[in-house]
């Protein structure tokens, strides 16, 4: 039985070759595996720079209500202009200094299209389902 055992061990042994293209594949995907984990360790963002001088304070930024059901009347600088929505009614206000308040009229009201006002300074609430408005905080 011993002898048996050994002789297969030999045999065995003997006969084991190691191809060569498989260690050569091996070593390739080894250094490959390498080469990509070293170029992933590298930081694609680059580190943050502290700024020098404080942000700039020129840009006003303002909160703007919007009052559903409400109408401002009266203090416009503009007179009216088309507006899609009552959100793009209060982007305008936010956008221009003069403005310190608004009022959207929906479609049908003042015509087929929605309209949005301009005001100068801010006019008294009233109830009235036909309107958005708001002021410049």
């Amino acid at each position: 039985m011993k002898f048996k055992m050994v002789a297969a061990w030999q045999y065995a042994k003997k006969n084991f070759v190691l191809p060569k293209n498989i260690i050569f594949f091996g070593l390739a995907l080894l250094l490959i595996l390498g080469f990509s984990t070293a170029v992933n360790l590298i930081p694609l963002a680059q580190p943050a720079i502290a700024q020098e001088a404080p942000l700039s304070t020129t840009i006003p930024r303002y909160a703007v209500t919007a009052e559903f059901g409400r109408d401002r009347g009266g203090s416009d600088y503009i007179s009216y202009f088309t507006s899609p929505s009552a959100s793009i009614c209060q982007q305008y206000c936010i956008n221009d200094n003069k403005c310190s308040a608004y009022t959207y009229v929906r479609p049908g009201v003042q015509g087929g299209s929605a309209v949005c006002y301009l005001k100068s300074v801010a006019p008294p609430l009233t109830p009235n389902d036909c309107c958005v408005s708001g002021v410049k905080l």
